[in-house]
């Protein structure tokens, strides 16, 4: 991978064409835009760049210089905590990644955290990195101040982010308990995409991988070692129906074709809490709707308090976004009957 470094005519000739956003940062490497949105479900971002204010936006665009194809946009950071890997030309943008939610015991689904402060720099170690510090919240009952997304310099057919935060309770909190046995009271991270059929859909696979586990079903048992799949055809079901835990960092929701739609495979690399304290989940919803984020995949926390009292520590959250070309996964065993 190369990084660039441009000056004079050679950046001129690659800024970006017109856009529709205010163009925040240019360093001739990266390019960031901010985008308003007048739309009720629109979060605000408060952005800085270097420490210094910039305004409130409810969208970044990251752009990124790549040789022979100018600057293509590559990623999009929305309030409402929507982070929207897209790959260069040929590769469209597809599903969404999303940080921590939780169901709460009286309040039901807390969905994702939101990004409501933004502060941009450079990385000093490293100047082919971009760095974004600030805060996220649910608005209700978490928040953490030490958000921090690290952008690796990408490449035609890669797009890395690294995350990392720690949460503590912002009031008094029970999780669901029902909804932790069944592996969906603690997500740490989720993606989200849409399948309609196999003729309209962004993904069309979740996998992950497990070590030696044993199956049994009414008439044998078995031992399962490699990638799990599960299809996302079944519509208002669970994708997995095991008590698997993660034995490899990454959870998938894979494209195996760039048609109908070159979009990215997202994948979800889970560092701290452990992938061995992970159980992998996901739900599709029917739909003939090809805008809407009916299916959903997550890793879910197995080691959690059941409470927390305002004002303590929940836990430090570091895992990495990542976006890859469409292509074809093997698979050993089946996440579902």
């Amino acid at each position: 991978m190369m990084r660039w470094i441009l000056t004079g005519l050679l950046l001129c000739g690659l800024m970006s064409p017109a856009r529709a956003d205010t163009e925040l940062f240019n360093d001739g490497v990266w390019s960031v835009g901010g985008v308003t949105e007048a739309v009720t479900n629109s979060q605000p971002i408060a952005v800085s760049i270097g420490g210094v204010p910039a305004g409130t936006f409810s969208e970044l665009k990251i752009y990124r210089a790549f040789t022979g194809a100018g600057f293509p946009q590559v990623f999009s950071i929305k309030g409402t905590g929507a982070m929207q890997p897209s790959l260069p030309p040929p590769g469209v943008a597809g599903g969404a990644f999303y940080l921590t939610g939780y169901w709460d015991c009286l309040d039901g689904l807390v969905s994702n955290l939101f990004i409501t402060k933004l502060d941009l720099l450079l990385d000093p170690d490293d100047s082919g990195k971009l760095i974004f510090t600030g805060q996220v919240t649910n608005l209700t009952s978490m928040q953490a101040t030490d958000f921090k997304m690290k952008f690796v310099p990408p490449d035609f057919d890669q797009v890395r982010v690294e995350i990392s935060y720690t949460l503590y309770a912002t009031r008094d909190i029970c999780l669901d308990q029902y909804r932790q046995d069944q592996s969906q009271g603690f997500p740490v991270a989720r993606m989200a995409a849409n399948y309609v059929s196999s003729l309209v859909h962004q993904n069309d696979l979740l996998r992950y991988f497990i070590s030696t586990t044993k199956y049994c079903d009414c008439c044998y048992c078995y031992k399962v070692k490699g990638p799990v799949c599960g299809t996302l055809s079944r519509p208002d079901t669970i994708l997995v129906c095991y008590r698997d835990r993660l034995s490899d960092p990454r959870l998938f929701l894979a494209n195996q074709d760039i048609y109908p739609a070159n979009t990215p495979t997202l994948v979800l690399h889970f560092e701290n809490p452990s992938p061995r304290n992970i159980r992998p989940q996901g739900f599709t919803a029917a739909t003939t709707n090809a805008a809407a984020e009916n299916v959903n995949v997550w890793g879910n926390w197995t080691r959690p308090k059941s409470s927390y009292k305002a004002g303590k520590r929940i836990g430090k959250f570091r895992f990495t976004l990542e976006a890859t070309t469409p292509r074809y996964y093997d698979c050993d065993a089946s996440a579902c009957y």
